[in-house]
């Protein structure tokens, strides 16, 4: 029996969950692709339509089991092989009959939902009609290279799929051995294709062929080869058969319930068994190389590593674990020990000359990272307690290493003369590090006085007094933050990392800006990966150890559960995007937490919040903190709008924050990342700096066509001043903004809440508030309100814009546009059969009066894309109110159909309450109301 008889039956009772009925006059019994799923599949014998030629029975026949004997003395169809047809039926080209070619036509109907490039696949065995030299006249038949186009290609082989052997009647009989094949002549659906009853059809060419099954599917790299070829079995049959019906346009949402709100424990236990198969597939290659007496370029490739990590030291704390831990390779430790001093060395040469052609200044990066280099080197062999030890290699290190110190670093400005306190600047922590390494390595000497109160100094300060780290994602984790708790670790200093609000701070909002996919949310200067036109955002590698360490430290299950998710992320390839390469970090041992099975969420970690961020009252203008500031203030970060923790639920962050380097000042009311089901909907692109960059509130200046301004683009924190975008829009980012309240909460299961409000809005006079409600099935509906006092007397336009990516832009109408195929990406691979790309509908429901809605490029914007906008000129002592959606849908067919079902009914200037069309005889009502809160309901639609 094969995979597909076995799966079939519970495939077929899954169904409904990815398939909504659609229909189409005429055409009840075609095959319908489910709404979610990349192909359609189906029986040969399943056909709508025959053709004969000549006779009543010539040419092409559905057989059962032990239909009849053949002359060859064949069972036809036997009901005993290794690959039976499904469902004990086929197709088969008759051999009872005229023996004559082309002598019937068969036709199916297919309806597709999905746009783009199929490839067909078939499922065919060779049954011998005459004498047992060979299946060469039995092995191949007529098919259309085109849908509504006749059968005139000729297709068919006499290689089976489950040896390198060619098919024989006698050798190697195929005789009801069916093997599938794909074929590289591709069929094209156009978006005007999708929702019509298409043709496919074949025709009978050599008598004695069979056929089972087709697939047509998006995915062209479908395994169809059997275990005797590749090792394994095929794909293909684990694709249930489309259902027959007629394709619906009543339903273009997702169901409520479409995504589940939390994991199984099924689920992440699932995940933690593929994670430590991830491990034990890492040491098991380790012991192996090492058995095979390849321990020295294994040490090799760490030593490389270590050279390469100016950040984070994964690979040294590995290479130290490995190299002193019993369950490990004690044998490599001398070999270990010669190395880092020999690295150690050219460290030390390196810094000294880098340190030279800067004038003795140790003010920058460009210092501190050879150094730290160089010190890592120490703490590796301090670590392998070989530091003090008195051989003539550790004397002429440690002899080296002290004249370095005392030569370039005690007593140098402005890190190294005095105590040192910080403004949480990544490049501050990296010079910290290296005061830390040098107190450690002389903690029971006099020698170095001031590097060790430098340390003091800054330790009290991150740990007591305040801190919080540059404003990014991948900064936090790889660098200042990540540096403080390994320098806790070295020093034995967990303690006071525990005991500190600063640093539990920033690990729990780190836990709360990876997504629900495992994917890190975006803000300030972030990172990403475009590749294909798809966007993935990256913490970097060490966030996994980070979160690790967080659960150690506050033993909350919550930082394990994430940090295991998004490391099982990044472990995954999505589309064109590729997947990262396992990196060991095993310092301290037992980081990776094994023992501890089914980390999950608890009923506490909400999955709405407005995470924490502080700044000083009154140094640097309330943009940094101050250097051992204790005089702080709490101040708006990031809302996190989410519904569940489960990797497909809907996850939306606004980056409200101003403060700390790295923050996107001009970023204050954007969708700046937003998934549903794993898919990118409208996330910005990149990292640019200015608020017509992003998808949000904007007030543009009234010399310029909305939504450009002639300035040039800056990326988040590059160097240079801003003075000509100051000119030009005529206010400063930093201080352009006064926030009046903010906050994000779930109002129902269903549904989640986030709003900012603002009294200043980049201009004097001019207010703004944004309201989003966030539902489980990935809707936002955005309320958008720009008020302006009586005194306002500029010339603005003001109103709201989301980005349009040129691979993405699928269809547009008035108030409308639908972006097509962004990439689902989740922590594992997506079921066999599921489409890889979304659908997503950006829609202004409701606008003011004397708006306009445009789709047009900003003229002086870096990027390839359109800005989706509706605005209008702001006038004194008017309040104005812009409703947007962005919907994933279930069924982008008939667009318009659904706009026009979108109803706003506004309450005042500031209250409304939209009707979203949801299934058969039910409304989706979401309502913005002032004096009530925001609310949501499923209802009868009237």
């Amino acid at each position: 029996m094969t995979a597909f008889h076995r799966l079939a039956p519970v495939l077929s009772n899954i169904l409904w969950l990815v398939f909504v009925p659609q229909a189409l006059a005429n055409a009840g019994d075609a095959y319908v692709q489910g709404i979610d799923e990349d192909y359609i599949a189906f029986e040969a014998e399943g056909y709508q339509g025959i053709t004969r030629h000549y006779g009543d029975n010539d040419g092409l026949n559905v057989i059962n089991i032990n239909a009849f004997i053949s002359e060859f003395g064949t069972n036809i169809l036997p009901q005993e092989s290794e690959f039976p047809a499904s469902g004990d039926q086929a197709l088969l080209a008759d051999m009872r009959f005229d023996t004559k070619e082309q002598r019937s036509t068969v036709e199916y109907k297919l309806i597709f939902n999905t746009p783009g490039t199929y490839k067909m696949y078939f499922r065919s065995s060779l049954f011998e009609r005459g004498g047992p030299d060979s299946y060469g006249g039995e092995d191949s038949f007529y098919a259309a290279a085109a849908f509504d186009a006749e059968p005139d290609k000729m297709l068919g082989t006499r290689m089976p799929q489950d040896s390198e052997f060619e098919s024989h009647p006698v050798t190697n009989p195929s005789e009801g051995k069916f093997f599938w094949y794909g074929i590289n002549n591709h069929f094209v659906i156009t978006q005007e294709d999708v929702g019509k009853a298409l043709s496919f059809k074949i025709r009978d060419r050599e008598k004695g062929f069979a056929l089972d099954r087709f697939v047509f599917s998006l995915n062209h790299k479908l395994d169809d080869q059997e275990v005797g070829k590749d090792g394994d079995g095929n794909d293909l049959d684990l694709l249930a058969n489309s259902s027959k019906g007629s394709l619906s346009l009543e339903s273009h949402v997702y169901p409520l319930d479409y995504v589940p709100h939390l994991e199984s424990d099924n689920e992440i236990t699932a995940r933690e068994r593929e994670l430590q198969a991830v491990y034990d597939e890492y040491f098991a290659n380790l012991e192996q190389q090492n058995a095979a007496g390849n321990s020295q370029m294994l040490i090799e490739e760490f030593i490389t590593k270590i050279n390469a990590q100016g950040d984070a030291k994964s690979a040294l704390r590995t290479l130290v674990m490995l190299s002193t831990e019993e369950a490990y390779f004690l044998e490599w430790r001398d070999e270990v020990v010669r190395r880092f001093q020999q690295e150690g060395e050219k460290a030390r040469l390196h810094a000294e000359q880098v340190i030279i052609e800067s004038e003795y200044k140790i003010n920058d990066l460009k210092q501190v990272t050879p150094i730290r280099y160089y010190m890592d080197y120490a703490w590796g062999l301090y670590a392998l307690d070989a530091f003090d030890t008195d051989t003539p290699q550790a004397n002429l290190f440690r002899q080296n290493l002290q004249a370095f110190i005392s030569a370039y670093i005690e007593g140098t400005a402005p890190y190294y003369d005095n105590a040192y306190y910080t403004t949480g600047y990544n490049k501050e922590i990296f010079a910290m590090d290296v005061a830390s390494t040098i107190s450690l390595l002389y903690q029971d000497s006099p020698r170095f006085p001031k590097v060790k109160q430098a340390f003091e100094a800054f330790w009290e300060n991150v740990t007591q007094m305040s801190y919080d780290g540059d404003n990014s994602p991948h900064y936090d984790a790889n660098t200042g933050f990540h540096i403080i708790l390994n320098i806790a670790l070295r020093h034995g200093l967990e303690s006071d990392v525990v005991n500190s609000e600063h640093l539990l701070r920033m690990m729990d909002r780190m836990a709360r800006t990876v997504m629900s996919s495992g994917q890190s949310a975006k803000w300030g200067k972030s990172m990403e990966t475009i590749a294909s036109g798809q966007i993935r955002v990256s913490a970097g590698g060490s966030l996994p150890w980070d979160l690790k360490m967080g659960y150690r430290l506050w033993q909350n299950p919550f930082y394990l559960y994430v940090a295991r998710k998004y490391e099982a992320f990044y472990l995954q390839q999505h589309g064109a995007i590729a997947a990262k390469s396992f990196e060991a970090d095993l310092w301290p041992l037992g980081v990776d937490a094994l023992d501890v099975v089914l980390a999950k969420p608890a009923d506490i970690d909400i999955t709405s919040r407005a995470t924490q961020r502080i700044t000083s009252c009154c140094e640097y203008d309330g943009l940094l903190l101050g250097r051992g500031d204790t005089d702080f203030v709490d101040v708006q970060d990031k809302l996190v709008i989410s519904t569940g923790h489960h990797p497909r639920a809907p996850y939306l962050l606004m980056d409200l924050s101003y403060t700390q380097h790295k923050a996107a000042v001009d970023h204050r009311s954007g969708l700046d990342t937003y998934i549903f089901n794993g898919a990118h909907t409208v996330t910005r692109l990149k990292r640019w700096s200015e608020a017509n960059k992003n998808n949000g509130i904007y007030i543009n200046p009234g010399a310029y066509p909305y939504p450009s301004a002639p300035y040039p683009s800056k990326e988040v924190s590059a160097p240079g001043d801003n003075d000509q975008f100051v000119e030009v829009m005529g206010y400063e980012p930093s201080h352009g903004y006064v926030i009046e309240s903010f906050d994000a909460m779930g109002i129902a299961e269903d549904a989640a809440y986030g709003y900012v409000d603002y009294q200043q809005y980049q201009y004097n006079g001019v207010g703004a508030k944004r309201q989003v409600v966030l539902l489980h099935n990935g809707i936002a509906v955005v309320s958008d309100t720009i008020s302006t006092k009586e005194s306002y007397w500029g010339s603005h336009q003001g109103g709201v814009i989301y980005q349009v990516l040129p691979q993405f832009k699928a269809a547009a109408g008035e108030n409308w546009v639908l972006l097509r195929g962004q990439q689902r990406m989740l922590p594992h691979a997506l079921p066999l059969g599921e489409k890889e790309g979304s659908d997503t509908l950006v829609v202004f429901a409701s606008t003011p009066e004397t708006s306009e809605i445009t789709l047009t490029k900003n003229t002086y914007d870096p990027e390839n894309r359109e800005w989706f906008s509706a605005y209008k000129p702001l006038k004194a002592g008017e309040t104005s109110t812009f409703i947007s959606l962005v919907i994933p849908l279930h069924n982008a067919n008939d667009i318009d159909s659904l706009v026009d079902g979108i109803a706003v009914d506004s309450l005042n200037d500031t209250d409304s309450i939209v009707s979203i069309p949801y299934s058969k005889g039910k409304v989706i009502k979401v309502s913005f109301d002032t004096l009530h809160g925001p609310a949501f309901e499923v209802i009868a639609s009237q």
